[in-house]
């Protein structure tokens, strides 16, 4: 089954909290993408609170920022943790969604 989860939320908001615990409960069991929007861009950033727990989802996971939202938030592609995919297009993004994934959550 394939996994979407779409991140709006920094760090530092609860609504990131709640996907830090909730992801656990598909990690190792399905296939997940991480789509990383709006705010979500912040925890791409390689100095956050929860960027080490970001790391090692990479291990198990597809995490894709939205690159005019990192601009737009003065966020370089050398302030990001290795690994994060980029992609420029928002509707590359919606088709992903709507053709690929089984499910989607959003915090």
């Amino acid at each position: 089954m394939l996994i979407g989860f779409i991140v709006t939320k920094t760090p530092l908001e609860e609504g990131f909290y709640t996907f830090m615990k909730f992801i656990d409960i598909y990690v190792g069991k399905d296939d997940i993408n991480v789509y990383l929007l709006s705010n979500g861009v912040y925890s791409a950033k390689s100095n956050h609170l929860y960027s080490e727990r970001v790391r090692k989802l990479l291990k198990n996971c597809n995490i894709i920022a939205y690159l005019p939202d990192l601009e737009a938030r003065g966020i370089s592609k050398t302030q990001l943790i290795e690994g994060i995919q980029l992609i420029n297009n928002y509707d590359d993004i919606i088709i992903d969604i709507m053709e690929n994934m089984d499910q989607i959550l959003s915090f």
